[in-house]
């Protein structure tokens, strides 16, 4: 392997947030938004990574790397969780000049791929001087998933340098590239990465960026569902910043102070997850301006339920009140509080309506793209000239 380009998407929840803490079902999808990924072998005897949307690049010498730590940090050939210590993320930090304390995302995200740096591409006996450079389409920290879409780009890299998935050569299909058993190796191992970034991780996120298409879950167990329309969907950044953790602590202060309301709003939501879950099997098979209607509906019941507990914000509800004056229906994704917003988008809406939507939108200083949901999940790409010039809409 000389140039190895993959990428993956990002992911949106479509009903569920929030009442799964409390054992509800939830439905996710990916997001045809995607990150991209470049691994290059080199000869300079450093491991180099570039991560420009992040403002990140660093250089460490491979004899250095070796020197400083027993290595690998993980020696099978799956991942064990118990091996990702406290001891070992410190040293790492130390070693990056990254404080033991910090929360940060971009940093974070540098011991990530020094630790799966450390554990795959170690597998081998002698760590390869390699550059990796990642690209995202996705905006960071916005719940989308763009550090797991992250995780899971480099791990493929790094499994696919060591010889533990298959490489594959120009003119493979890009869908169904890796057996189901090497995405579950892809997945694990992509699952590690988001733990160092996010510390608890459900898993749905390096889930839906490894396989693609629909997921549904629920009590830590995720299953994938068979059939999910390519739905055209408007995502819509609020650039408004927002703690998950603190969104989730106020769900369950107004959960304890009302816990019969509060109960009955989720059920209502996960009975709305369970019929969506149904209508977009059957809208796989056939579609029906029907089962538009009732995806709408669903879209406006569940943004009123999360409204009810305590995630919506101003921008939030001015997104929905602006796109329901064109006829179209909105709800938050993720934790709310800020974030991103979709909005379901008919086949037969007119693009002059969408583009009319957009630019009020950009008046308001959100910022939106149009996409589809329910896109393959990682694939590798070929290029002549080893660049990121590649189609966002695959």
């Amino acid at each position: 392997m000389d140039d190895f380009l993959v990428s993956a998407p990002g992911k949106v929840i479509l009903h569920g947030e929030h009442a799964v803490v409390y054992g509800k079902a939830a439905l996710a999808t990916s997001l045809n938004i995607r990150t991209f990924m470049r691994l290059s072998r080199t000869q300079d005897g450093m491991l180099t990574v570039n991560l420009p949307n992040i403002s990140v690049k660093a250089s460490w010498p491979v004899e250095t790397i070796k020197s400083c730590f027993s290595l690998p940090f993980i020696d099978t050939p799956t991942p064990q969780l118990d091996k990702v210590t406290p001891d070992i993320l410190n040293q790492i930090k130390e070693f990056a000049n990254i404080d033991k304390d910090s929360a940060q995302t971009t940093e974070l995200a540098v011991v990530a791929l020094l630790f799966l740096y450390g554990s795959i591409a170690a597998k081998t006996g002698t760590l390869p001087s390699i550059t990796i450079c990642v690209l995202s389409k996705l905006p960071a920290s916005a719940g989308l998933g763009s550090s797991a879409a992250y995780s899971v780009c480099l791990v493929t890299g790094l499994l696919s340098l060591s010889g533990l998935i298959q490489e594959h050569a120009a003119g493979d299909r890009h869908e169904g590239m890796w057996s189901k058993e090497e995405l579950l190796l892809i997945n694990s191992w992509a699952f590690i990465g988001e733990k160092i970034i996010h510390g608890n991780p459900s898993g749905i996120d390096n889930s839906i960026s490894t396989f693609g298409g629909a997921i549904r879950f629920q009590a830590g167990k995720i299953s994938r569902l068979d059939k999910m329309p390519p739905l055209r969907i408007l995502l819509v950044n609020t650039k408004v910043p927002r703690s998950t953790k603190l969104l989730v602590a106020g769900v369950k202060e107004r959960y304890t102070k009302y816990p019969y309301v509060m109960k009955s709003v989720m059920d209502t939501t996960e009975a709305i997850t369970n019929i969506c879950q149904e209508v977009l099997s059957q809208m796989a098979e056939k579609e029906s301006g029907e089962y538009y209607t009732m995806l709408e509906d669903f879209i406006d019941i569940n943004q009123h339920q999360l409204g009810a507990m305590g995630v919506s914000h101003p921008s939030l509800d001015q997104i929905v009140l602006v796109s329901a004056k064109y006829g179209l229906h909105t709800k938050l994704t993720g934790a709310g509080g800020g974030g991103c917003t979709f909005t379901l988008i008919r086949p037969d809406t007119p693009p002059d309506t969408i583009s009319a939507l957009r630019q009020e939108l950009e008046n308001l200083g959100f910022s939106s793209w149009e996409t589809k949901l329910g896109s393959f999940g990682i694939i590798q790409h070929f290029s002549s000239n080893g660049t990121f010039d590649i189609p966002v809409n695959l």
